[in-house]
């Protein structure tokens, strides 16, 4: 942008005057703004306190060594060096030579990076990350370095991200030590400690050397300055929204990862862990788990039969499509008409009834209140079909005549 001369800019006419002493009328909204008192009232007063915020960052004083500025714009020099310039006009040199610790946080090469910023679209690119940098010179010119100015702002901003966690990183695991893991997020070597590294236990420590893995700050340690990250931070973070993302008709492979008496635990895509329930399993599968033929490691198809309100996910090795003719069959055939049925479980909302085969409903904690009525595991029931919905069968009490 072209500047002008401060007395151009800042001309009689821009001014709001009282008119009855001459005194300026401050400008409310914008003063709070400013931290000062502001007193132009005109249209784009706004947006001339913004540029003059952005021209005044750390303009007010001479670059000091340490000090870490904002990159704005860049050009190929000779002698693999960079010509910057910084917030507050500030115009600075990198040496390519002593970048090779940036140029790995980029993953790209001396030439790659020098050939990529020769045309604008590169430049725009480049400068569009807003890449900070820190002061290593002054004299006899400022010298700048890339990698010391972005470790300084990865580091501010990892230690926003402990208090208020609103950032996942992708990190690799380089290597393991006592516990857990040497893990490199955004150019810093950190600590994935072994418990936080995985959904589910790591058993295989040298398995997971190599892989990229999301995170997010967990805590920083003052006696050795490293930080530590979390994976399961980052899947308590995520997997509400990724648990909507699910489908209920695909068809899913995944890992076991646990076994319990009423069924198996199944890990898949990564950040999910399910319940394959000895309940609905098909026939095989359920006797292969009665004769304790599965693992921890086995491989498993599955589809997903429900996501509980308390973002649980229950399994099914069944194919849905079966169970939702089977659903619609009943549907036709049943609702409205009164049936019997035994009480197969009690629960807090309400008690559930087996009709027949694979076919429980449900009559709800109101209904058994309204009714007058108590029941216990065993009792043969009359009920009406109500409704089919949802997966769910739900059930009356027929009105005694």
């Amino acid at each position: 942008m072209e500047l002008k001369k401060q007395d151009e800019i800042f001309d009689d006419n821009y001014w709001a005057i009282l008119a009855t002493n001459g005194k300026l009328v401050p400008n409310s909204k914008l003063s709070s703004k400013a931290g000062n008192n502001v007193y132009c009232h005109d249209s784009y007063a706004e947006d001339l306190l913004s540029v003059y915020q952005g021209m005044t960052e750390t303009a007010n004083k001479e670059p000091k060594v340490g000090e870490v500025y904002k990159l704005v714009d860049v050009r190929v020099g000779a002698n693999r060096e960079l010509y910057v310039t910084l917030t507050g006009f500030i115009d600075a040199t990198v040496n390519l030579e002593q970048e090779k610790k940036f140029l790995t946080m980029l993953g790209i090469t001396e030439e790659e990076l020098v050939e990529s910023l020769q045309t604008e679209e590169g430049k725009k690119h480049f400068c569009a990350n807003q890449y900070h940098v820190r002061v290593e010179m002054i004299k006899p010119y400022v010298k700048v370095s890339l990698y010391e100015g972005q470790l300084f702002h990865i580091k501010e901003d990892f230690f926003g991200q402990i208090g208020k966690p609103t950032t996942a990183y992708y990190g690799t695991i380089t290597g393991k030590n006592q516990g857990g893991f040497i893990i490199a997020v955004q150019g810093i070597n950190g600590f994935l400690p072994g418990s936080l590294a995985a959904a589910n236990v790591v058993r295989d420590f040298d398995s997971m050397i190599g892989k990229t893995v999301p995170v997010m700050v967990e805590d920083y340690l003052m006696e050795s300055s490293t930080f530590v990250f979390s994976y399961k931070k980052y899947l308590a973070y995520v997997l509400p929204t990724k648990i909507e993302e699910l489908d209920l008709d695909a068809k899913y492979a995944g890992t076991v990862t646990g076994i319990a008496k009423y069924g198996i635990f199944v890990e898949f895509d990564e950040i999910f862990t399910g319940l394959l329930h000895s309940s609905k399993m098909s026939p095989a599968l359920k006797e292969s788990f009665k004769n304790f033929e599965f693992k921890p490691g086995d491989k498993v198809d599955f589809w997903i039969r429900e996501i509980t309100p308390d973002k649980k996910i229950i399994l099914s090795d069944e194919d849905p499509s079966f169970r939702r003719k089977e659903l619609e069959d009943f549907k036709d055939q049943n609702v409205g008409i009164i049936r019997s049925g035994e009480v197969v479980s009690i629960q807090p909302f309400g008690a559930l009834i087996k009709i027949q085969k694979d076919m429980v409903g449900l009559i709800s904690q109101k209904e058994i209140k309204m009714k007058k009525k108590r029941f216990n595991i065993g009792d043969e029931v009359m009920v009406t079909i109500e409704r089919v919905a949802n997966d769910k069968i739900f059930l009356t009490l027929p009105s005694e005549s």
